[in-house]
């Protein structure tokens, strides 16, 4: 049983005890103080790899970056931020080009080749080529922790036995750091540069609140905003039709979800949704079943839900309780809180909008932030055949906006682009021109391709239109018989009988025959999204200060060591904040500074047990 203090904060009381939980829009039983403990024993539990022919199920891994949830997340308690040296990393493919000649063309099997040489990790059975890589710190067969092993030697930098970057400056070398590739095949020769980026873990101190952060709060921000001079931040629109609140990109809708998305993704744990990474080097295993039930990832939220908000901690000497007191109006006057707004629906002292920001070129990451969708349009296509041979197609199109926001599609669905918006460069374009295109997904790359040369170079803006296609086309199939009726004459029949001009009698008798034709028609529903073109590759969904005092490193890469580096490295929208701050006495910027160091991690909130 966990310590009663623990359901006695506001949101300890507002779901660890009267709360429901949401899971495929089913609303479950309330949580009970045992369903907390029990999801508290889930996070902190060493999970183990399973033998699969003996349990049904293959425990952790294939590939993970920690054995718990607590691992990763102990700054100032159990659910708190974590250090550089737990960073998620990824290795991501900025540039690409693979030449041949006119006698050798390089077709889409010779770019397939090319980038295995790479690393298969970048081939995807279902998506064809991708341009990002999760490198798990732990897991996979010998030959993929050889293949992290040789891209890590590639970085001059420092990474700790827990995967990640030893420290803040470690961090700043490995982004800086391109990674070089080179090799001929035959008669073609390949270049590839990419680089490594990193995520720090986040820390889920008042998840619960921000759980409860609406989408008309949300929207009001924005609106807000989009008034200012300087700062447009923007709604994480999902491809689910909601507003993401969670994550570095706000790429995750609700707390549940955000549990659901790191079991599978960060401990290797199957879930009914989501699936564990796939070890590239053997990519035809798949896990037989789920690791963890539905049942236990609720419970896990629950626990997560009933963590105590982060708290102020007012220094008790005069001095510097004055100081930081003239800090808190200094960060609102040069427009700090414009963004870290200190309260935002339910979460008081969040200092958050929980929106997306363009920070700046030098904050890109290839693992990109959803498009912004502005509008949809609906769109069914009708197929018909008879006799399965298709006889027309014709399609109907709703051109009635919905207000409906759908996001780019990371998490289920197929989606293709819009004719046209492959860039062609040359006119002898080969047959991989569409391929190349939806291969650049998701990072919206220029393309370049013909018969002698195919060229990739991620760029930071979307295309303005995409085309979402559900999975599921609608089908139906049916028997119709059609009559055929004909008069036949001089037939000796009771039933038609005319008499002529002559007065002669005219006999005729009808003959019915019957035909049977099988008709088939499928229906497919597309929406197509109208993106506004963001610089999606450099938006980051504000972080919360609060607690920030208790978890360094600072950006979403923990490459700030400290407070006042983290504030320099603002960029983009927050350029002029930061050069108001940068431009303030140093009695003020020192203020600005020990305010911040007031937002410290829940007194309260739970310890590891001894």
């Amino acid at each position: 049983m966990l310590p009663k203090r623990m359901f006695f904060t506001k949101v300890g009381i507002r779901l660890g005890l009267v709360g429901c939980l949401l899971i495929g829009g089913s609303v479950v039983s309330a949580v009970s103080p045992e369903t907390v403990a029990i999801g508290r024993q889930l996070f902190e539990k060493n999970w183990s790899p399973q033998n699969p022919a003996l349990m049904g199920k293959d425990g952790l891994g294939p590939l993970f970056n920690g054995q718990s949830c607590a691992v990763c997340h102990r700054q100032g308690g159990i659910g708190g931020a974590g250090e550089a040296e737990f960073n998620a990393k990824s290795i991501s493919i900025e540039l690409m080009h693979v030449s041949g000649d006119f006698r050798n063309p390089v077709s889409a099997d010779v770019v397939r080749q090319a980038i295995r040489g790479f690393h298969p990790g970048f081939i995807d059975p279902k998506a064809g080529l991708v341009n990002s890589l999760p490198l798990a710190h732990h897991g996979g067969t010998s030959a993929f922790a050889q293949s992290r092993q040789a891209f890590m030697e590639k970085i001059p930098a420092l990474f700790s036995d827990n995967g990640g970057s030893a420290d803040a400056a470690e961090v700043r070398l490995a982004n800086a750091t391109p990674i070089l590739y080179t090799a001929t095949q035959g008669k073609y020769q390949t270049t590839i540069r990419a680089r490594m980026f990193q995520r720090n873990t986040t820390p889920l101190f008042g998840a619960g609140l921000i759980d409860q952060v609406t989408e008309k709060e949300l929207r009001v921000v924005e609106r807000e905003q989009s008034k200012h001079p300087e700062i447009s931040g923007r709604l994480a629109t999902l491809a689910s039709g909601g507003v993401g609140r969670f994550g570095w990109r706000g790429n995750v809708r609700t707390l549940l979800d955000f549990c659901d998305q790191a079991c599978a993704a960060e401990v290797g744990l199957e879930t009914r949704r989501i699936n564990q990474p796939i070890d590239p080097m053997a990519p035809a295993y798949r896990n037989p079943t789920f690791d963890i039930s539905d049942a236990q990832i609720k419970a896990m939220e629950a626990f997560v839900a009933a963590l105590p908000a982060p708290t102020r901690a007012i220094p008790q000497e005069s001095g510097r309780r004055m100081l930081a007191a003239r800090g808190e109006q200094v960060f609102a006057a040069v427009g700090c809180a414009v963004c870290h707004r200190p309260t935002l629906g339910p979460a008081q002292g969040i200092y958050s909008d929980l929106l997306l920001h363009d920070m700046g070129p030098k904050s890109y990451d290839l693992n990109p932030a959803d498009p912004y969708i502005i509008r949809e349009t609906p769109i069914t296509r009708m197929d018909f055949a008879i006799d399965s041979e298709s006889v027309t197609t014709f399609t109907m199109v709703d051109d009635t906006v919905t207000g409906k926001l759908m996001g780019n599609v990371y998490y289920g669905g197929r989606y293709s682009m819009e004719p046209g918006e492959t860039r062609i460069l040359n006119r002898q374009t080969s047959s991989i021109d569409t391929a190349a295109s939806k291969s650049a997904i998701p990072t919206r790359p220029s393309v370049f391709v013909s018969r002698d040369e195919y060229r990739f170079e991620a760029a930071p803006v979307p295309p303005m239109t995409l085309r979402f296609v559900n999975e599921r086309s609608k089908s139906k199939s049916w028997q119709t018989s059609e009559t055929e009726s004909r008069l036949v004459e001089n037939r000796v029949s009771r039933h038609f009988r005319e008499r002529t001009a002559s007065g002669r009698d005219t006999y005729t008798t009808e003959d019915t025959t019957t035909t049977t034709h099988k008709y088939r028609q499928t229906r497919t529903d597309f929406t197509r999204l109208h993106l506004e073109p963001t610089y999606f590759t450099q938006e980051w969904r504000t972080p919360p200060l609060w607690g920030v005092h208790d978890s360094a490193p600072y950006m979403h890469d923990g490459r700030a060591e400290t407070l006042l580096e983290a504030i320099t490295m603002h960029d983009g929208e927050s350029k002029g904040t930061r050069d108001r701050f940068l431009t303030l006495p140093l009695e003020d910027r020192q203020a600005v500074i020990e305010f911040l160091h007031t937002l410290v991690a829940p007194p309260n909130a739970p310890q590891p047990k001894s």
